[in-house]
């Protein structure tokens, strides 16, 4: 039997795309994506804009028109339902008729729980998750390691969370020879200059690395508020001949970069999502070194295997563990390999989707879920902010 699939968000962008093309491309789905806002400038700067006049399963509603209409009642019709950043309207009918759907989220109270108890957050989590998550037939797609908790701490959605993710595409095939790229090591920083995300890191790792007279280049990738700042240290520790700013660049280019990449830090704290990148970075075949607060971090992330975690906000930890990878071109090669074998064997859109749909019909013809040993759709532990410490301190 043939089923209806629908996946609604406030947009369509290279997050969603693969893991959608593969459900569209499944024979047993008639699936569609509803894009509910246009996309905003800092994005299309960014290079996020997709034709979706190419998209043939996407439809746009923007307001209280025909499409708008069309959207609701594909919700309303459908056998499944995805909502991701979108308006609840779209499934609340459906929700109340206790129908087959997924909420697909980040973490909730990245600033803690009390976060909560203002009043227009209060009225949110109560509508959205508090007493829609107590319906049997309504599950949590956690696209963060740090999701479970948040919905456990409110009793929602208890024995219905699955692990989840941004699903990136996976280009290289599964015997790739990993090998070191060249004479001058490489190391990568990309995202947006704001405080979460610590652009301070990376240049401070520079000035350690030079100062132990390591032959590097640091490429940093990315613009915002702490620009200035992060030129003002540059320039302080005199690392204009190690350190290239190249400004923001489009989802491909960045993958450029990270092809070329020995070595790739994430630096962001609790405040991040999911965070696309380090799923990128690893398919890339770098070496990574990524925070424990980082929504992917858990999943993605074994210590030593196929990465290295650092405590959130412990610069020395960080710094401890570059080092270690700058200094063993052995355990470089043997992340690098980890980490595309997990790409390419779990966390990908066409595993996803597979999963996906199986564990749809599951639920739909005799009601209970089919859960994996780990990737996406395996069961989402409850994980503390405090579940990872540095061995090496």
């Amino acid at each position: 039997m043939k089923r209806s699939v629908v996946f609604v968000s406030n947009n369509y962008n290279h997050h969603e795309k693969f893991f959608c093309d593969a459900l569209y491309a499944n024979p047993n789905i008639d699936f569609y994506f509803v894009q509910t806002r246009p996309m905003n400038e800092e994005r299309l700067k960014l290079g996020w804009k997709i034709d979706l006049t190419n998209v043939p399963y996407c439809l746009c509603s923007y307001g209280k028109n025909k499409e708008y209409e069309r959207a609701l009642e594909l919700c309303n019709s459908a056998d499944v339902v995805i909502l991701g950043s979108a308006p609840y309207e779209f499934i609340a009918k459906r929700v109340k008729d206790n129908k087959l759907t997924f909420y697909y989220a980040e973490r909730l109270f990245r600033k803690g729980l009390w976060h909560m108890f203002y009043p227009k957050t209060f009225f949110t989590v109560l509508k959205r998750f508090i007493l829609p998550g107590r319906k049997s037939n309504f599950y949590l797609l956690a696209a963060s390691g740090y999701t479970a908790i948040d919905t456990e701490r409110i009793f929602s959605f208890k024995n219905r969370r699955f692990k989840w993710g941004h699903f990136i595409d996976v280009v290289y095939p599964e015997n790739r020879k990993v090998e070191s790229k060249h004479e001058k090591l490489r190391l990568l920083w990309v995202g947006r200059f704001l405080k979460l995300k610590h652009p301070e890191y990376p240049i401070q790792i520079a000035k350690a690395l030079k100062d132990r007279n390591k032959s590097f280049v640091l490429d940093i990738i990315g613009t915002g508020v702490q620009e200035t700042y992060v030129k003002e240290l540059i320039a302080k520790f005199d690392l204009f001949d190690v350190v290239k700013l190249h400004g923001s660049m489009k989802p491909e280019e960045v993958r450029d970069y990270m092809q070329k990449a020995d070595i790739y830090m994430f630096t962001s704290d609790f405040n991040e999502g999911w965070g696309a990148v380090l799923g990128e970075s690893m398919v890339s075949g770098c070496a990574v070194v990524t925070s424990h607060g980082i929504g992917a971090t858990p999943f993605l992330v074994t210590h030593k295997e196929n990465g290295l975690i650092y405590e959130t906000g412990n610069y020395s930890s960080f710094e401890r563990n570059v080092i270690r990878l700058v200094e063993s071109e052995d355990l470089r090669k043997k992340l690098s390999h980890n980490a595309i074998e997990t790409m390419m064997r779990l966390w990908n859109p066409r595993v996803a989707a597979d999963r996906f749909y199986k564990l749809c019909e599951s639920l739909l013809t005799i009601g209970t879920p089919v859960f994996y040993d780990n990737g996406p759709l395996s069961k989402a532990e409850l994980i503390k902010n405090n579940w990872f410490r540095d061995d090496t301190i």
